[in-house]
């Protein structure tokens, strides 16, 4: 069963966006000469915002926190994540700059615990997920005026 309930509104230049939801299973499986009950449920919360300040620049703060539970036949441990983002466009929308900060508290470990009949496998996630991430784009031909919706093709078709 999933059941997820959210919200967003606005707030002068902030734009608060919320979910909230539960993850629950009722199973329980062969394990170790018995039976296990793997039926704790995950909880998750997310909390993005946006954030349009001065000079039509936008700061993006997502944040995400997931409980320790049970998905399949997997025990995931806890985690959590921070990410920030600024957004600058010019030129009509036709140049842009992105600067991205992910996983800022380094804290997104995906840590788990796999049960299957007489195995068990534990996998500790190590590694540093936190990454810095500089993005230019440039769209090239966005002229707006070549299709207006009426009688675009009238003048090929006369030429033909």
């Amino acid at each position: 069963m999933e059941a997820f309930v959210g919200a967003q509104f606005k707030v002068g230049i902030w734009q608060p966006k919320v979910n909230a939801g539960i993850i629950k299973q009722w199973l329980t499986i062969d394990y170790g000469g018995g039976r296990i009950n793997l039926d704790k449920p995950l909880g998750l919360i997310q909390w993005q915002n946006a954030i349009h300040l001065p000079g039509d620049i936008w700061l993006n703060v997502d944040m995400q926190w997931m409980s320790a539970g049970n998905g399949e036949n997997v025990y995931m441990e806890s985690t959590a994540y921070l990410n920030c983002k600024l957004y600058k466009a010019f030129f009509n929308n036709q140049f842009s700059i992105t600067f991205e900060a992910n996983d800022i508290l380094n804290t997104n470990n995906r840590n788990f615990t796999f049960y299957n009949k007489d195995v068990t496998i534990h996998k500790v996630n190590s590694n540093t997920n936190r990454s810095f991430m500089l993005t230019l784009q440039y769209t090239f031909n966005t002229t707006r005026d070549r299709y207006r919706g009426q009688g675009a093709g009238h003048s090929e078709i006369n030429r033909f």
